[in-house]
């Protein structure tokens, strides 16, 4: 398992800030009072190497629209409860990350401690660990009518991921889902109205050297572009404990383009009090007119200002038993046309009025949108 697994709803209160952001539905002014500068702070500790992260943020209002900043410069701190241990977390684009190898065992418990660079320290509940639960099976579906996209008024195409599994009969389970999905990089940089010069897209004055709107650059290595789901998936066995779970949705794949897709599935085994977190989280999402309503208590998540308990802290810390299980989809014969504009080659060429020296590759940067590590169940040729 590599590093980076983090859903693209980063696990809290978070995501209603980039739904309202970024839907597809027209902007609306809050009903509700919106308070500025709350922090915001969200993070996942589990039994999966490179899936424990922390973020930070603090809210803002911009023209209307509800906004959260990156707070850099935290001290972060993994704590267990039982044994004392404390692991410290490093910035990395715009999240604060363990060690690699870093992961937790089932029964142990955890709480974070985030130290702002004002000298504010908010601490998390702590969590015990449940038991991890074994993914089976997992199959695709294709589905030209996936979902819906309002703002677009069209039909969404896409892969529909289906798991099957085994609820244990001894206790309550509550499950998330994430996934992310692997696809060879086209191109390892796009600049837009500059070009690529020692590793960065800068822009050249005067203006003559600008001739093109954009200029593709392709990877000096193999390289793959990393996506991650945007939707909330949650179930719990309340009319299925100890069955066998068949055919469970967990997640919807848009057809952004037509290579070939690995899609790893993230199955978590959460607490109940999380469940119930992610649940509202959910609903709120995915009946968006509760954005105008006040916010569920649910939702106040497990922070808390060590000084001052009066102040609202938003967001959650989760610890979870993790399994994964991954799945390679052929996608060149479908006929439907993707989701994203491809952009055609447009590399430098000799002639370009642009300064020297002319650039055609850039390399793979490791980060969570891109690796030049070959996900570890990659078949497809």
């Amino acid at each position: 398992m590599k590093k980076y697994f983090l859903g693209r709803a980063y696990l809290g209160w978070f995501l209603l800030i980039l739904f309202s952001i970024h839907s597809c539905i027209d902007p609306f002014p809050p009903e509700f009072e919106y308070i500025e500068g709350l922090y915001v702070i969200d993070g996942l500790a589990s039994t999966v190497e490179g899936t424990t992260y922390v973020t930070v943020r603090k809210t803002f209002l911009e023209y209307g629209k509800y906004k959260a900043s990156f707070v850099t410069g935290c001290q972060v701190t993994l704590r267990n409860t039982i044994t004392n241990e404390e692991v410290s977390l490093v910035e990395l684009e715009e999240n604060y990350l363990p060690p690699v190898d870093f992961k937790i065992l089932p029964g142990s418990s955890w709480k974070v401690e985030v130290l702002t660079p004002e000298g504010k320290l908010y601490v998390s509940d702590a969590e015990i660990t449940p038991g991890a639960v074994r993914i089976n099976q997992i199959e695709e579906t294709y589905n030209s009518e996936m979902t819906y996209d309002e703002g677009e008024d069209k039909y969404i195409p896409g892969h529909e991921i289906r798991i099957s599994f085994d609820d244990p009969q001894e206790e309550k389970n509550f499950y998330y889902y994430e996934y992310r999905a692997y696809q060879k990089a086209q191109y390892c940089r796009i600049c837009y109205n500059n070009v690529l010069r020692d590793g960065r897209c800068v822009t050249f004055t005067p203006v003559r050297f600008r001739t093109r709107e954009y200029y593709t650059y392709l990877c000096s290595t193999p390289c793959w572009n990393i996506t991650y789901n945007d939707e909330v998936t949650v179930y719990d066995d309340a009319f299925s404990n100890g069955k066998t779970i068949n055919n469970l949705l967990v997640g919807r794949v848009p057809l952004y383009s037509k290579q070939d897709v690995l899609v790893e599935i993230l199955q978590l085994n959460i607490t109940e009090e999380a469940h119930t977190y992610f649940r509202t989280l959910k609903d709120i999402v995915d009946n968006n007119s509760g954005f105008n309503a006040p916010l569920p208590s649910a939702l106040t998540g497990n922070f808390f200002n060590n000084e001052n308990n009066e102040e609202p802290v938003l967001g959650r810390f989760t610890v979870a038993s993790a399994s994964y299980k991954s799945i390679n989809i052929n996608r060149e014969r479908i006929a439907e046309t993707p989701v994203d504009y491809f952009k055609s080659p447009q590399p430098e060429e000799y002639g370009d009025p642009l300064p020297p020296p002319l650039t055609y590759e850039a390399p793979c940067v490791e980060n969570r949108n891109q690796t030049a590590i070959p996900p570890t169940e990659w078949i497809i040729k």
